[in-house]
């Protein structure tokens, strides 16, 4: 039974890889000798070590595909791992090299396939190359975590304030709703009371025949006597009050009828667009979204959420706006033009489009001045140059290096000339690959070219003033 074939079984019939000893067959292995291949709990790896301390031992903790045994993992194939795939960069055996393709057999029969032996020098190059890359970003790499975790509270803090305000709107909504429901059916009310008085008259008007029969036979039977004459009078006045009561509820009788049924009715006319309105209120907008008015990016909205996030962590604020300042193909392509827009206007951005599609730039919190060849220094370390083709953003490696280079003969310059836009805009911009002044591991990519230095023609190129 193959290795891989072997692990399977474990698998399927313990979920936990056991011991291979027979007295410990029900103990959880924790780790496994590739040489002896076997696997082992821990009282017989303590023994195992004593036994074959220059064994090679895998804690079981790793993935067991992972561990190496020295014989191919593929199903089926037991032959030792002596061969190398340059196609797929991985070690395969005899079977894998075998020329009928069948039963996992014959995998790598049409690619360029060397012994192991013949690439180990290549391989040894590459793990110093590696080593050297890993020594690089080793030192940034608790920042970069530290960075990482920074921007996610902010987005998850994002995420509930804007729940949050979600919930408090549609409430506000709601509110005025059923606000504006009650003052409706109140308006109804009135309306009809002041065209049909109270619907009080149906009562009343029903209990008028009986209390006109009522008053009737009162009146027939009133007697003048000389002895009470107060007593008749006060009953005669009675009987008139009445009968102007009566007459007042006949006359309101009347006037409803003349009035008939009269056409009152709830203007809806609006309401199929305010429920279309409604379905689609609360639209969920890309913060800044509308107001980085770019053509270079144009809808680019992921390019333009990535500047927003690359500023916002430079600056440390959750709210910025942009407002375009310039514009190369509208507001001139000299060097003189951009001065006259882009000077003293405090935090901004420069975009740069070539005429080969690459877009790039850089952000400053400092003033750009018609001055007399000015390095500038930024203090606190804010100013950052991208690629938005790479999606790479390179920062100041010390606050004591030069931001910006201030000077009337020439566009922005980043750096001491990092990149730097001639004098007439239109031929275009340069860029140090190498030996940069921005940065102190002299390794700069804006464009993906590799030599020392780029010159590019220029398509178009925008700034914009950054507010927070």
């Amino acid at each position: 039974m193959n290795y891989t074939k072997k692990i399977n079984k474990y698998k399927m019939e313990n979920n936990k890889i056991k011991c291979s000893s027979k007295e410990d067959k029900d103990i959880d292995a924790i780790s496994y000798c590739g040489e002896c291949k076997i696997y082992m709990c821990n009282k017989c790896e303590k023994f195992h070590k004593k036994l074959f301390s220059e064994h090679q031992v895998y804690n079981l903790d790793k993935s067991i595909e992972d561990i190496y045994t020295g014989f191919c993992k593929e199903f089926n194939h037991s032959n030792k791992l002596i061969f190398f795939c340059k196609n797929h960069n991985t070690l395969c055996c005899a079977a894998c090299l075998c020329k009928i393709e069948k039963d996992g057999n014959g995998l790598h029969k049409d690619c360029d396939v060397c012994l192991i032996e013949d690439v180990k020098n290549e391989k040894k190059d590459k793990i110093e190359s590696n080593i050297k890359y890993l020594e690089e970003i080793s030192n940034n790499l608790n920042n970069s975590i530290n960075d990482l975790k920074i921007i996610f509270e902010r987005i998850i803090k994002n995420k509930e304030e804007i729940k949050l305000n979600i919930q408090k709107t549609f409430t506000i909504i709601r509110n005025i709703l059923n606000n504006r429901e009650d003052e409706v059916l109140l308006e109804v009310d009135k309306i009809f009371d002041n065209i049909y008085f109270d619907e009080k008259i149906i009562k009343q008007s029903e209990k008028l025949p009986n209390k006109v029969k009522s008053l009737l036979d009162k009146s027939k039977n009133i007697e003048l006597k000389n002895d009470n004459l107060a007593l008749f009078i006060n009953e005669c006045i009675e009987i008139e009050k009445n009968i102007n009561d009566i007459n007042k509820i006949d006359d309101i009788i009347k006037k409803c009828k003349n009035l008939g049924i009269q056409e009152i009715k709830f203007d809806d006319s609006e309401k199929t667009k305010l429920i279309e309105k409604i379905k689609i209120f609360g639209s969920i907008l890309i913060e800044n979204e509308k107001d980085f008015d770019s053509s270079i990016l144009n809808n680019k909205n992921n390019k333009k959420l990535t500047i927003c996030n690359w500023i916002k962590q430079k600056i440390n604020k959750s709210q910025i706006k942009f407002e375009k300042i310039f514009t190369m193909s509208l507001n001139g392509n000299t060097n003189n033009d951009f001065h006259k827009y882009c000077d003293k206007k405090g935090p901004t951005l420069t975009l740069i489009k070539t005429k080969n599609n690459k877009i790039f730039g850089g952000f400053t919190p400092l003033d750009w001045e018609e001055g007399n060849n000015l390095l500038k220094i930024d203090k606190n370390n804010q100013t950052f140059i991208f690629s938005l083709d790479l999606m790479k953003k390179y920062d100041m490696m010390s606050k004591e290096k030069v931001a910006i280079y201030c000077s009337k003969e020439n566009g922005p310059i980043f750096g001491a000339s990092d990149f730097n836009i001639y004098s007439n805009m239109i031929k275009g911009v340069t860029y140090a690959n190498k030996n940069t002044n921005f940065l102190s591991n002299n390794n700069l990519e804006l464009t993906g070219g590799k030599g020392d230095h780029e010159s590019l023609d220029i398509e178009d190129f925008e700034v914009f003033k950054i507010i927070y």
